[in-house]
């Protein structure tokens, strides 16, 4: 279940989009998004639902339309993924897990792309958090000023998702593709001088010189007719820049400009943020290693053959089988006479297989992963989903080992 007021506001479930039904009805879904889980009193909800004073019958028509959003959350099973919708005194709170908003995800996704050191990682972020985007904020509700002004706040947010988004293709040397990100919003909105001043950049550094000078001309005929003031300092300093032909080098990492594509997730960056991150000297959770062992030697030779691969990254090795085979053994002892093809550090979680606590949440195996990898302990997102992307930097192809009795 994904609750999406990026774009027109819905409710998507593995059966489909919930039929939200008229337009009070999507927007008082939308004002309770736009405070999930605080209440959001009647007066608020009215100012959202009309513009001038709400009528006689306002409290009546907006506890309908409560009454029908909790049917269809109950259809749709939404009590299993933590969402309830609840009255509380003159309010309604739309009790819902973070993870579930796209806007609270595109957040988190931004955050982390900031955080990023290498320019490349950035940028793959800043993809994925934009991809959430399916339209304009808040399609579909009726444009009251407060949910006018939402939206108008959250589109704020994507355009400077977008203009960092470009800032880090300009890092990688990817002129071409920071131009094609930005002149699709410089049309838009043509009298964002921020936009205006970062295309020209762009175009500059790309070798469209004379497109770079067009685009400062013609931004500056508009703030004149329709706002009647003169470029700002950003606008004139990146039209200075242009008139004089001056390109920035790019740096020693610089890469050559792609086709324009559309921002898309990447499963992946191509350099792991542990090469960024400040880490330990020694890396190693690994517990201590089993006494007795002996035997199992034709499957330490096969993890040894699969350590060795030409593979790059190097492959993960799944080992399975019957419980009690001696499986966790295996591993540990296997990494502990192999320490040495593992300078960069050795990782291990206790999966609980056979304790009665149950096993740990994935979330809580990543909050002692991260930290270990050098990720700051305050910077580890709350969602398993969001740590997850945080962490699949260091993912690996898998090969399976499957131990018998």
């Amino acid at each position: 279940m994904e609750f999406r007021p990026l774009g027109s506001v819905s409710v998507a479930t593995e059966a489909g989009d919930l039929p939200l039904g008229p337009v009070k009805r999507r927007s008082l879904l939308a004002a309770l998004l736009l405070r999930p889980n605080h209440p959001v009193p009647l007066r608020q909800l009215g100012a959202a639902l009309w513009d001038d004073e709400p009528p006689v019958r306002a409290r009546s028509v907006i506890q309908g339309h409560v009454s029908r959003l909790r049917t269809l959350l109950d259809t749709a099973d939404a009590g299993m993924y933590g969402v309830e919708l609840a009255t509380q005194g003159a309010a309604y709170v739309l009790r819902i897990p973070e993870s579930l908003l796209d806007a609270h995800r595109f957040e988190e996704l931004v955050a982390l792309a900031h955080a990023q050191r290498s320019a490349g990682d950035s940028v793959v972020m800043y993809q994925e958090a934009l991809a959430l985007w399916q339209g304009p904020a808040l399609t579909g509700v009726h444009p009251s000023p407060p949910l006018q002004a939402a939206a108008d706040a959250l589109e704020e947010r994507r355009l400077a998702a977008v203009e960092q988004l470009a800032a880090g293709y300009g890092l990688l040397g990817a002129h071409a593709r920071a131009a094609a990100v930005l002149r699709a919003e410089a049309g838009a909105h043509p009298l964002r001088e921020s936009l205006a001043a970062a295309l020209i950049t762009a175009l500059q550094r790309a070798g469209r010189r004379s497109e770079a000078l067009d685009c400062f001309h013609h931004t500056r005929r508009l703030l004149a007719e329709q706002l009647g003031v003169d470029p700002g300092r950003e606008l004139r300093d990146a039209y200075t820049v242009a008139l004089r032909g001056q390109l920035d080098a790019p740096g020693p990492e610089a890469v050559p400009d792609p086709e324009p594509t559309a921002p898309a997730p990447v499963a992946a960056p191509a350099a792991a943020p542990a090469r960024a991150a400040r880490r330990p000297k020694t890396l190693d959770l690994l517990p201590r290693a089993p006494r007795g062992f002996h035997g199992r030697e034709a499957e330490l030779a096969a993890l040894t053959r699969a350590a060795r691969s030409d593979a790059t990254p190097a492959p993960v090795c799944l080992v399975t089988g019957p419980a009690g085979v001696g499986k966790s053994a295996l591993a540990v002892h296997w990494a502990h006479l192999n320490h040495h093809r593992f300078p960069d550090g050795r990782l291990h979680a206790d999966l609980r297989g056979f304790s009665e606590t149950g096993e740990p949440e994935p979330i809580d195996v990543l909050r002692e992963f991260l930290p270990a990898l050098g990720v700051a302990p305050r910077a580890v997102p709350e969602s398993a989903n969001r740590a997850a992307a945080l962490f699949r930097p260091w993912g690996t192809p898998v090969q399976r080992l499957t131990l018998s009795r």
